[in-house]
């Protein structure tokens, strides 16, 4: 690696590298055993975020968490040739074993490194293996191994990203996005004659691989620099200590849940798996992707995942989401429903964005608050929290909210778009829940004139008690209410999905959400759907959707009382219980009827059986824990039982996992389990 400047601290943490516990598999089965199920795991350190299935990078943020993902990793293995990994308990630390037939060969060790935007691949083989970097067409690829000779034996290829370049739909990077790759010892680079792409040789031995973030191009060299001045070792040992450093910071659950506690072993290591999982893909910034499709910060999906960190004892992880947001808000005076990570001024915009978001967004506040009582946080970010109430107010119609065009069980086509401007159940029970905590607050701290808080607190009042008349009827809690719709004035333009998406929709050309106009029968389709046969009016339909059944339980809402919802509970258990499937909706695949399953549904059916103290609980907690797939990550849906949609989802594991450490710990857990057991 050439010479090294290393300092003191670098010398200790060598020395301590060398107390490391060396880590394999510890397994001897066949390597095909693991993964088998596809699941998805992420490394990362808030600089750059990469995720593997096994021992291959499928996506790669090399910087910041919103940029491009323009490579690919993929070991080109033989026939018999097989790799099993394992993550290193309380780390972002994978090994990947490889193996020909039943011989292991070689031992690959993957981590992003504490400090620098720099993923570290460390391979030892006794075998010759190959890697195909994969690279998007746009890509420029520059051979700058010459002008770094001087830092050592390595051989480097520097990507070039033009600016414009696409991140997600039509979100785009401004900017010329820069990335290196470097390798040392017995590797080298091999061209592949008519593509882009290119193969990484590694020989017997020793090999390392390095995949460098910037984003700038003084950046990128800089790190260049920085990396190949430090030992590996040093990098790993410091990696390690920050790791280390994280896991002692949050609850020790091995002291803390009752031995008598349902597949306990389990549960403990999916608590480690969910840790790792938030904090690799929270940014510096401090907002958390919602999985390696969605680089941006979606405010839903962080409420659930700051609730998450809360419930895993980790406070500063959940302030700094809510700090993300604060940075946003000063800046451009809203928050949308997701914006750019690292990346000034790129917003995803859907339909009503001013409702459940911006209600979300006040109540994590004040659970925040509870947790940990920093006021002087909560009194700062509270011209934020103020323009979030008066969001959701200015949408009101009939005492009634709609939709927000990104909710879950619309945008997975569970309920038709043709809903949203409807009355939301859900949207509804979030300004009543998010308004009277703020006017709380707003009347605690004197923040305005009496009269005012009168006012406001009067009108929360009215929606409050006219919600059962607006989504209660036949001892069921419907999910929207046509009647707004009729009433509310409708936009002429909405930014959101094209409810036609025919032959020639924008949305298909520019793989996208986009500007859509209402027609003739109140549809909202695009400048180019708009032109042909309109789509017919929206049926006047109400629905009854599982998830909405149950979020009053899990977001603490008490507009419907608990006693009131428990038939409804008990019918959705009841129908769970033959086939131990969730049924968030019925639908036809590949020409058969299959069940979807929206992923956080277990952990919300959970919820609401263990705040009614019911006895059925621990099936659903077996089974909520048993969809866990083998990297112990939670899958946005479920056909039929299996992962669909996107894993090592944050939101979905952090509603979950809470779930299921609310069920462990009650106080009463403990004797019905043993009186259970020992019967």
């Amino acid at each position: 690696m050439g010479k090294h400047k290393i300092s003191l601290n670098a010398i200790i943490l060598f020395l301590l590298s060398l107390i490391i516990p060396v880590f394999t598999s510890g397994q001897t089965i066949a390597a095909e055993q693991f993964p088998v199920d596809g699941s998805i795991h992420s490394l990362g350190n808030g600089k750059m975020c990469v995720y593997e299935k096994g021992i291959d990078v499928v996506t790669a943020y090399t910087g910041p968490y919103s940029s491009p993902s323009f490579l690919r990793l993929e070991w080109l293995k033989d026939a018999g040739e097989s790799s099993a990994s394992v993550r290193k308990s309380g780390t972002a630390i994978w090994t990947h074993t490889l193996f020909n037939g039943y011989t292991e060969t070689s031992d690959i060790l993957d981590f992003i490194d504490a400090e620098m935007p720099c993923f570290v691949r460390h391979i030892q083989t006794e075998s010759r293996i190959a890697f195909r970097v994969k690279l998007e067409p746009y890509v420029q690829l520059i051979d700058n191994s010459s002008k770094l000779d001087s830092m050592g034996n390595v051989t480097g290829r520097l990507f070039v990203i033009p600016p414009g370049t696409t991140m997600y739909q039509t979100y785009v990077y401004p900017r010329i996005l820069y990335s290196q790759v470097i390798i040392s010892g017995n590797a080298k680079i091999q061209t592949i004659e008519g593509s882009g792409d290119f193969d990484i040789i590694c020989e017997p031995g020793n090999s390392y691989l390095y995949l460098i973030g910037g984003p700038e191009y003084p950046e990128v060299m800089s790190n260049t620099m920085q990396i190949l001045e430090s030992p590996p070792e040093l990098l790993l040992a410091r990696t390690t200590q920050y790791w280390d450093d994280f896991t002692k910071g949050r609850k020790d659950f091995t002291t803390m849940l009752p031995p008598t506690t349902p597949e306990r072993e389990k549960l403990l290591q999916t608590i480690d798996d969910v840790a790792v999982l938030l904090k690799t893909q929270q940014s510096s910034e401090g907002a958390v992707l919602a999985g390696y499709p969605y680089p941006l910060g979606y405010v839903r999906d962080q409420y659930g995942v700051s609730r998450g960190l809360l419930t895993l004892g980790l406070h500063q992880e959940a302030k700094s989401i809510l700090d993300f947001y604060w940075q946003i808000w000063k800046k451009y005076g809203y928050i949308k429903n997701a914006q750019a990570i690292g990346l000034e001024g790129i917003f995803h915009i859907h339909e009503n964005d001013e409702v459940e978001s911006t209600g979300y967004l006040i109540l994590q506040s004040f659970e925040l608050l509870k947790a940990t009582n920093d006021k002087a946080f909560i009194i700062e970010i509270s011209p934020m929290l103020e323009w979030a109430y008066f969001s959701q107010k200015k949408n009101l119609v009939k005492d009634m909210l709609p939709f927000n065009g990104d909710e879950t069980y619309i945008a997975g086509g569970i309920l038709p778009r043709s809903v949203l401007n409807d009355g939301s159940a859900e949207s509804t029970m979030l300004f009543i829940e998010s308004g009277q905590k703020y006017l709380d607050w707003v009347t605690a701290q004197k923040l305005w004139p009496k009269k005012m808080i009168g006012e406001n607190q009067a009108l929360v009042s009215q929606v409050k008690n006219h919600f059962m008349d607006n989504f209660w009827s036949s001892d069921v809690l419907w999910t929207n209410n046509p009647q707004r719709a009729l009433y509310a004035a409708l936009p002429r333009f909405r930014h959101g999905v094209c409810e036609s998406a025919g032959i020639n929709c924008l949305m298909n050309k520019y793989n996208g959400i986009v500007w859509t106009e209402r027609n003739v029968n109140n549809r909202y389709v695009c400048a180019s759907c708009i032109t042909e046969e309109p789509l017919p009016a929206a049926e006047y339909v109400t629905y009854n959707i599982l998830s909405v059944a149950l979020s009053p339980f899990y977001m603490g809402f008490t507009i419907v009382p608990y006693e009131k919802l428990t038939n409804a509970v008990h019918a959705i258990h009841r129908d769970f219980m033959p086939t131990a499937e969730m049924i968030s909706r019925m639908e036809l695949c590949d020409q058969k009827s299959v069940i979807r399953t929206v992923g956080y549904d277990y952990g919300f059916l959970l919820t609401a059986l263990n705040k009614l103290d019911m006895k059925e609980s621990q099936s659903v907690y077996e089974k909520t824990l048993s969809v866990v797939d083998q990297s112990g990550s939670w899958s946005e849906y479920y056909l039929d039982n299996k992962p669909s949609g996107t894993r090592c989802r944050p939101w979905e594991s952090a509603i979950n996992l809470e779930a299921l450490i609310e069920f462990a710990m009650k106080p009463d857990r403990s004797k019905t389990t043993e009186k259970k057991t020992t019967k």
